[in-house]
């Protein structure tokens, strides 16, 4: 595994993709910047705590150990999010962020951003906004394992799609940086289990498969899906 680079921001946040929707360029704190290969890790469980993180480019993923000690995927981070939030109560890192595909983070330091928030009430309201989504995501995990298995995968597919709109991206046509393993660990399903929900929903016309890339030919349908998640609207 590569080393993590570090180096100094020379663009700073005025050129950053993710400007507009990142923490760190409304505190002007983003001074580092760390590249990281795939698989590299950012930072991983009982880590101490001094940094948080905001995806500049790429996909990370995160996971955290259940009560039996294996790993749970529960994110799936890409450019504007923040990584690091679990770990300012007990200061050291509750899960690990390993970068899917080459990615690069801005570091916030915590001491620093604490200071700016004293000082900017709109920053604050920001940061709060982030820790409250970070909370409701949690929610939403544990919710999730309640739900039919098609629903679960049209829901990560809808939302891996929103955040390619706001990119500016083709919100139709995904690449999905993970492993059909991840996509089941993250949604509480089995590998084959998610291979056959993907089967059926190509078999119903409303996507489209080839390897790792994804074309959503009926978001209405998946729409359906997640408003009434009965078994009637699922494909046949």
């Amino acid at each position: 595994m590569n080393d993590v680079t570090i180096h100094e921001d020379a663009h700073g946040c005025a050129h950053c993709p993710a400007r507009g929707r990142c923490l760190a360029s409304d505190a002007g704190l983003a001074g580092c910047r760390r590249r990281l290969a795939q698989g590299e890790a950012l930072f991983r469980r009982d880590q101490p705590f001094a940094f948080l993180y905001a995806v500049r480019t790429g996909h990370l993923k995160v996971a955290r150990a259940d009560d039996r000690g294996q790993q749970q995927v529960t994110a799936f981070p890409v450019a504007g999010d923040l990584l690091g939030l679990e770990a300012i109560g007990a200061g050291r890192h509750a899960c690990s962020a390993v970068a899917l595909t080459f990615s690069e983070v801005c570091e916030i330091p915590y001491a620093g951003l604490q200071a700016a928030l004293l000082r900017t009430p709109s920053l604050m309201q920001r940061f709060h906004a982030a820790m409250s989504m970070e909370i409701a995501r949690e929610g939403a995990l544990l919710l999730q394992a309640r739900l039919p298995a098609g629903v679960r995968l049209a829901s990560l597919l809808l939302a891996l799609s929103a955040r390619q709109a706001q990119d500016g991206l083709p919100a139709g046509h995904l690449h999905l940086p993970m492993s059909r393993a991840d996509i089941g660990n993250h949604l509480g399903l089995t590998i084959e289990s998610v291979s056959r929900q993907l089967a059926r929903l190509r078999k119903a016309g409303w996507i489209a498969v080839d390897g790792r890339d994804i074309a959503l030919l009926r978001r209405d349908r998946l729409e359906a899906l997640l408003r009434t998640p009965g078994e009637h609207h699922s494909p046949a």
